[in-house]
């Protein structure tokens, strides 16, 4: 399996879910671990989705519309950000972190993969989203 660290956005609910990937030995960590808990609070997408591809993360997002918002989805683009958004923002912890451990090996490969872009994670894989650019 490829290298690969994880950043995971404040909306995925941070310490349930960090914890089931580094159970599952994945190199993952939160906004607040990263930039503490007040700037992680604070944070604009568009911010953390510049310093976290800055750092070298794939980034996880619980938000499925990033790649329709044109903010966002140009933060993507010109920071060259590897993100996977999880594809209901109703699931759980525990639904994302199955998900996560299901398409592994996929998601991995991801750490390898052309950027920039959006991939969809749900109950049938990844899909890769259309990111709308002004």
């Amino acid at each position: 399996m490829q290298a690969a660290q994880f950043l995971l956005d404040r909306s995925v609910g941070g310490a349930k879910l960090v914890t089931r990937l580094r159970e599952a030995g994945w190199d993952a960590a939160t906004l607040a671990e990263q930039f503490g808990d007040q700037r992680a609070q604070q944070m604009r997408d568009e911010e953390w989705i510049r310093e976290g591809t800055a750092r070298g993360f794939i980034l996880l997002s619980k938000d499925h519309r990033i790649a329709l918002r044109p903010l966002e989805a140009e933060a993507v683009y010109v920071n060259d950000a590897r993100l996977i958004a999880f594809a209901r923002g109703d699931m759980t912890a525990e639904t994302m972190g199955d998900l996560c451990i299901r398409y592994e090996a996929s998601i991995f490969r991801l750490a390898v993969a052309r950027a920039p872009f959006v991939f969809s994670l749900g109950q049938a894989g990844l899909k890769r989203k259309q990111l709308h650019r002004p």
